[in-house]
Order: structure tokens, then sequence, then C-alpha cells
């Protein structure tokens, strides 16, 4: 593949994403801003746990398919429609489990009536976004993320329409959250019809073999997903269960809604590297094909932007930490502040942690990684639950860090061991 083409079809498909994600995020802006206005910070710490049970939850439920499904489908197009119907299947029946362990799982929380039926009607969103994940792959094969944007930014649209209508006539925050379900519906059936245009037979015909070819070849990537989660999505929960420091004066509710404010703008920041690699990944798939030293100058110039990236996104963060706690936020939220600074001095880890892991799997040595986010996610859990009840959210941020980089230098350690076992 020509080195310029190549480099044309990365920037246009991480560009595509971008401006998705630009019109989402300006969204999300947007009904931040009304929602924590419109119900203070315990409904928003409502609304953010309302969010964050199901998010827990949403790369479960990709289980790591994608990335098996985009590399055989890169090297045999042909399989698409297989895959289609095989992939939707997996996906259906792992939502199913999740959303049934979850909503079980929810009735042993200290949680009001409102909340917990909140949070059971923002489950489905499991089930959205696996939906979305799925036909994703077959617009990541075909570098046809142009496509994926529009049904994308269609559903933003409905839930901003949602938002404003609710937030307006005074509905419960539930419904708020739930109008993410909706847009999510949304942009399932535009992009339905988008991968027809690829080629792709809509068929829900599954085949057994593939389906266990599919989960067994997933399952490395599929617990890492599990536990890099619950690294990066724990926090949240145990801050609305654990006991909090009392000079903070904040309820459980409150807590989280101070810390969930900076972590969104903290999650913005790393759609970059997950954007970049989303269309680097089928690239190094190609490359690694094409020869050693293909794959290493592509992987070198990758980890380089990144890291440059990682580092400006980091200093403008801190920056401007304040500013966007004040328009997201509001008065209600100054100790998010310094929460959102904490957060962005070590976001560059997360840009760099990201094109190792798929180098990894590039590699075909994905069955290093479970261990190395199971270290992860359990030293994440320890260190909460010690500290937490003593410094509260200041705690989950800084742990969130150090966690992070004690992956990375696993990862760095375990891609050593893959690509001397592949070229040695």
């Amino acid at each position: 593949m020509n080195f310029s083409i190549t480099t044309k079809k990365i920037a246009a498909n991480t560009i595509y994403q971008l401006l998705g994600k630009g019109v989402s995020l300006s969204i999300t802006v947007l009904a931040t801003a009304i929602i924590t206005r419109a119900y203070g910070k315990f409904g928003y710490g409502e609304f953010s746990l309302m969010q964050a049970w199901p998010a827990l939850f949403f790369i479960i439920a990709d289980f790591g398919l994608n990335a098996i499904a985009v590399k055989d489908l890169a090297e045999d197009w042909s399989k698409a429609s297989k895959y289609f119907a095989n992939l939707l299947a997996l996906r259906l029946f792992l939502s199913g489990i999740l959303i049934t362990v979850s909503a079980i799982a929810l009735v042993f929380f200290p949680y009001s009536q409102g909340l917990q039926l909140g949070i059971f009607l923002s489950l489905l969103l499991i089930l959205t976004q696996a939906l979305y994940a799925t036909l994703n792959v077959f617009f990541q094969v075909k570098h046809r993320y142009d496509l994926s944007t529009i049904g994308y930014v269609g559903g933003y649209l409905i839930i901003l329409a949602s938002i404003l209508l609710l937030s307006y006539s005074k509905a419960d925050v539930m419904w708020v959250s739930f109008s993410y379900v909706a847009g999510g519906m949304l942009t399932f059936f535009l992009n339905l019809f988008f991968i027809k245009r690829l080629g792709v037979s809509i068929s829900l015909k599954w085949d057994p073999k593939t389906v266990k070819y599919l989960l067994l070849s997933s399952l490395p990537l599929g617990l890492m997903f599990i536990f890099s989660q619950i690294n990066f999505k724990g926090d949240s929960i145990l801050l609305s269960v654990l006991p909090l420091p009392k000079k903070f004066g904040l309820s459980a509710e409150e807590s989280v809604g101070i810390y969930n404010l900076p972590f969104k703008i903290f999650e913005v920041a790393l759609v970059l590297p997950t954007f970049f690699m989303n269309s680097v990944y089928p690239v190094l798939v190609t490359h690694m094909n094409e020869g050693r030293q293909r794959l290493k100058d592509t992987f070198s110039r990758s980890i380089k932007f990144l890291f440059f990236f990682g580092l400006m996104a980091g200093i403008f963060g801190i920056l401007f930490a304040q500013l966007a706690v004040n328009i997201l936020g509001g008065a209600e939220f100054m100790r998010s502040i310094v929460v959102l600074q904490i957060l962005m001095s070590g976001v560059v880890l997360y840009f760099v942690t990201q094109p190792i892991s798929w180098l990894i799997v590039t590699l075909g040595k994905q069955s290093y990684l479970p261990g190395i986010y199971l270290i992860g996610a359990l030293l994440n859990l320890f260190l909460n639950i010690i500290f937490i009840p003593a410094y509260s959210f200041y705690a989950s941020a800084i742990i969130t860090h150090i966690s992070e980089l004690i992956v990375l230098i696993m990862l760095i350690i375990a891609l050593k061991k893959a690509w001397k076992a592949k070229y040695a």
C-alpha cells in the first residue's frame, strides 16, 4: 500500500471520527450545562450514576470481537455478510447477560427507588452501544467512517432535542438519561442502512462454528476490556457506596457529580488516540504482512504522533480547567477544577498505552493483555477502597493515573517479548 495513500486514509478516517465527536461533544457540553443548572449537583450526580452503570459494561459487550473481525475481514472481505449475522447474535447474547446481571446486582446497592429505576432504564445503553460497535466493524475495514459519523451525529441530535424538551418540562432526570437510548437506536438504524451500501447483506442466520471461533479468539481481548473498564469506571461506583470524608460536606450523589463532570472532559481528550488507532489498526495488520520494517515504521510514527498530542492535551487541559468547569457546571462545581487538572496532568499515559496494546494484538499476542489489565484493575480498586474514605474524588483522580502507569510499564515489557517472539 502506497505510503501517501495510507496516510491519507488514516488522516481522513480519523478526521471523520473527530468531526462526529466534535458534534457530539458540543451537544454533550450543552446537555451537561442544561442538566447541571436544571437539576443541580444532586440531580447531576444521579444522572451520572445512571450513565456510569451501563458505561461500565460498554466495552465488555464489545468483548474484543471487533478486533478479531477487523483483522479477518481486512484479509478476506467476502466473509462480511457471514460475520454480520454472527457478530450481531453474539452481541445480543452478551448484552442480554450484562443487562440481566447488572439489574440483579443493582438491587443490592443502597440507592433510592427512583435512582434504581433510572439506572435500570439506562442499562439499555449496553444494547445500543453493542449494536453501534457491531456495525462499526464494517466501516473500519472499508475506511468509511464518514458514513458511521452521519449515523452517530443523527443519534446525538435526537438526544439534544430530548434533553431540551425534558429539562424544560422538568421531567424526572431518569428520562433525560433514557434519551441516550433513543439516540442510540436511531444511530443503529441509520448505520444499518449505510452498511448495505458497502455490500453487506443483512442476515440473521448465524453459524455456531463461527460464533465459537469469534468468542474463543476474542477471549483474551474480552478479558482485557473487562479489567480495563473496571480500572477506568469502577471509581464512580465506589464513590457512590463507600463512606466519604465529612469535611467536604457532600453526599454520595454530589461527590459522584463533582467527579464525573471533569471525568467527562478527560474522556473527551481520549477520543483522539481511540479514533486514531481505529484508523491505524487495519493498516498495522496489512503492514505486518508486508514486513517487519514496514510495521515498525508505521508504529513508530503513530506513537510519536500520539505522544506529542498527549502532551499538548495535558497542558491545554490544565491551563483551561477552570474555564471548562465554569462553562459546564457553574459555581456549584468549583471542586471539579482541581480534579480536572489532576486528570489532565496524566492524560499522555493513555495516548501511549493504546498504540502499544494494539501492536501487541497485531502481533497475535493478545493473550498477554488480560493479566496486565487485571493487575491494573485490582490495584485501582484496592487503592480506591483505602483512600476514598479519606480523600474522596481527589484520591480517585490520582489513583487512575497510578494504575495506568503500572499498566504502561507492563505493556512495554510485553511488547518487547511479543516482538522478539515474532521476529527473533
